[in-house]
């Protein structure tokens, strides 16, 4: 498999559909996937407790949580590896 086409990111699109599957409520997000480095995902949420909902989900310890600020904004934000997918989750407080 090589870096570039959509087979490289068939285990991104796979965790997903599991997680889809396995926790349908999830929050909906704006995803971000590169064919670049075809592991990472990028997560935006609306608020701070959907960004819970999917640290829950993946099963990531409260303590990868990390509160910052971006632009002004609160920034609440993890990054984990889970089934070999490398995650960035976050949301801005008050972003739509």
């Amino acid at each position: 498999m090589s870096k570039g086409n959509l087979a490289a990111q068939a285990p991104l699109l796979a965790c997903l559909a599991g997680l889809a599957v396995s926790h349908p409520d999830l929050p909906g997000a704006y995803f971000v996937s590169s064919k670049v480095v075809p592991n990472e995902l990028t997560v935006q949420l609306k608020s701070p407790r959907e960004v819970e909902a999917w640290r829950e989900a993946l099963g990531v310890p409260v303590e990868k949580v990390v509160m910052d600020w971006l632009g002004g904004r609160p920034l609440v934000e993890f990054q984990a590896t889970v089934h070999g997918v490398d995650f960035h989750v976050y949301a801005t407080a008050g972003a739509s």
